[in-house]
């Protein structure tokens, strides 16, 4: 009903000032034309802009909803009523020697347009308000939201991110550490030489407290969770990628110097760390607990090979069972993304934040949309009043829309049981949906996370643990008899329960291969289609190779490479 009284007083205040310049132009002959022109040009030329951006959104940028039928109602009846006014009132009547207009109140008709024209920014301003009304709930929505979405809270006895913290400064005052041209820096490190053994030595205390903060039972990082804003500081984050990459060095050192149980601990460790930085409801905390996910079971793929019958106990431990066999889950990130957008969203709808800094979202935060100097800096405020309450109300209820139709699909089971092919299917779904209803508006472009990608990061993640699981039970096949399985089928029922299932297709088992160098386990990946095995780290990447799994050594005695074994499960 606002909108509707909006537009109504707009058509009004045009009529009425082309009503004021009609009388005015009846009485005087040598100013017609020009109060007529300012009488009918003027609030056409006030509403073009108007009519050419809601012809944009409604036809080139496809919003839904779109005004454009509204301010063409507008401007034609500006121009066709402000034409009958014109006539009518120019025109005489019978035995009248003066036009219609000379009788009619010229101060009276513009108190009244300009009556008129302050009664519709004043409705602007009620409309305006009442989206700002919006944020304030969208606030205690979005705290409401993140509580439900952040790890238990813990003692500082037994939180993990104060270790964090500590490590962290630790790794960024260490020059050896820094350095780009320094070893830890290196392209490829010979994790057996004695210069890695020193530098592991010198930092002795600080992998301690590594190992210390991984073994901790929860970890949780100060930050005021009730205000979630994009503008959170994630250094803690960043440190924690060093930290893993430190601990995966030591365990692969600790491998190749003949301490696999010690190699194993630390590479349980290093997946510790990834689930305590993803535990934060934060989408960038969430890939980098992959990424660290990801280099821990390359580091035990790694050890693996150095294992002999007397270790075969420590492929038994529930520790790095559960390392394999847990894959980190995307309902907590998809809520926390939920309540940074309704907090940005918020700061957007009450006007501390303003139109011009959907600019500084987009790119470098000192560059605005709109220019900043004076006069035009006046437009700011306007349009942002303007865009709150046009545009913005839509690009909210799209936003939740599209969030709680990927809740749904995450919890619906896209970490485990689906393939990436349902989940594909469902997304483009989630998609059309929002083409037909009108594509995201401008502020949710900005803050919409690609979650297309990030799902698909997760049946990544799948694909990875589940060849872990098979490199696992073909250790367990080579301590048992001196030989490497000669697929996966050969694994099934005695250490496998059954065939594991490639999560990027409908219904394929995963790849198995052993070559000279390598027994590999893959998936074919996002593009579905086999590529031969994942790339080996360092070799020159092939564009279109997306296959995603592990490659385990196999020059380590007592490994024997069976003929033929080239194989797919059936």
């Amino acid at each position: 009903m606002g909108y509707f009284a909006f537009f109504l007083i707009l058509t009004a205040a045009s009529l009425l000032w082309t009503a004021a310049c009609t009388a005015a132009a009846a009485r005087s002959n040598r100013r017609r034309a020009l109060w007529l022109f300012l009488g009918l040009a003027l609030p056409v030329l006030a509403l073009l802009p108007w009519l050419l951006a809601s012809g944009y959104l409604a036809f080139d940028a496809r919003m839904r909803p779109n005004w454009f039928g509204a301010v063409l109602t507008v401007v034609l009846s500006a121009l066709i009523g402000g034409l009958a006014i014109a006539i009518g009132g120019l025109g005489k009547l019978a035995n009248a020697t003066t036009a219609r207009a000379a009788q009619w109140p010229v101060i009276g008709l513009f108190a009244f347009a300009i009556l008129a024209k302050a009664v519709s920014f004043g409705t602007l301003l009620i409309l305006d308000n009442a989206v700002a009304a919006e944020a304030r709930a969208m606030r205690v929505e979005a705290a409401a939201i993140m509580q439900t979405a952040l790890p238990p809270a813990v003692t500082d006895a037994e939180n993990a991110a104060i270790l964090h913290t500590q490590a962290a400064a630790a790794l960024a005052a260490a020059t050896d550490l820094s350095a780009a041209d320094g070893l830890f820096n290196a392209p490829a490190i010979d994790a057996s030489s004695p210069a890695v053994g020193a530098l592991l030595a010198r930092h002795a205390g600080l992998l301690d407290t590594i190992r210390r903060a991984a073994d901790m039972p929860g970890c949780r990082f100060a930050r005021d969770w009730t205000r979630p804003s994009i503008d959170m500081l994630l250094a803690e984050v960043q440190g924690c990628r060093g930290e893993g990459r430190l601990l995966a060095l030591a365990a692969r050192h600790e491998a190749a110097t003949g301490k696999p149980a010690a190699a194993l601990a630390d590479a349980v460790r290093l997946g510790r760390i990834g689930r305590q930085v993803g535990s934060e409801p934060i989408l960038i905390s969430h890939l980098v607990g992959i990424a660290l996910d990801a280099t821990a079971l390359s580091v035990v793929a790694e050890i693996l090979p150095t294992l002999t019958a007397t270790d075969a106990p420590l492929l038994d431990d529930p520790a790095l069972r559960d390392l394999v066999a847990s894959t980190p889950s995307l309902v907590r990130v998809i809520n926390g993304e939920e309540a940074f957008g309704l907090s940005t969203f918020a700061n957007f709808a009450d006007g501390r934040e303003r139109i011009d800094d959907l600019g500084r979202l987009a790119s470098d935060p000192n560059v605005a949309i709109l220019p900043q100097d004076e006069p035009l800096s006046l437009l700011i405020e306007p349009l942002s009043a303007v865009w709150r309450a046009f545009i913005l109300p839509a690009d909210i209820a799209g936003y939740r829309r599209r969030f709680e139709a990927y809740r749904q699909l995450v919890t619906g089971g896209v970490d485990q049981s689906r393939t990436w092919p349902q989940t594909q299917k469902q997304i483009d779904g989630i998609e059309a949906e929002i083409r037909r209803t009108g594509p995201d508006g401008f502020l949710s472009r900005l803050i919409v996370p690609a979650t297309d990608a990030v799902l698909r990061s997760q049946s990544m993640a799948v694909a990875r643990h589940r060849a872990a699981e098979v490199l696992l039970a073909a250790t367990r096949e080579r301590l048992a008899t001196g030989s490497l399985p000669e697929s996966i089928d050969a694994l099934v029922p005695a250490r496998l329960p059954s065939v594991p299932r490639d999560p990027f297709t409908t219904d394929a088992p995963l790849h198995l291969k052993a070559t000279p160098e390598d027994l590999l386990v893959w998936s074919v990946g996002p593009d579905g289609e086999d590529d031969g095995g994942p790339q080996k780290e360092g070799e020159e990447h092939d564009t279109g190779n997306d296959d995603i799994g592990l490659r385990m050594p196999v020059q380590e005695a007592g490994v024997t490479i069976p003929p033929d074994s080239n194989r797919t499960a059936e």
